[in-house]
């Protein structure tokens, strides 16, 4: 059971982090003259969602080597 929580985990996480990529594109095809501040905000955004996707992976292993 904690596999398919943390596989639901993984699977939003994504689904997070595609939403930050979808942002920030669609603000600069509103006005490019902002790509730059747009994109570093998206980098820092897509690392902090990575985080909770290394976190349940690293999770899955350990209750993997648990069992």
């Amino acid at each position: 059971m904690e596999f398919l929580a943390i596989g639901i985990a993984i699977a939003s996480a994504s689904f997070g982090e595609a939403l930050v990529v979808k942002a920030t594109i669609e603000g600069v095809a509103r006005q490019p003259e902002s790509a730059g501040t747009l994109r570093t905000l998206m980098i820092i955004g897509a690392a902090l969602v990575e985080t909770g996707i290394i976190f349940a992976f690293i999770l899955g292993l350990l209750l993997w080597i648990k069992m």
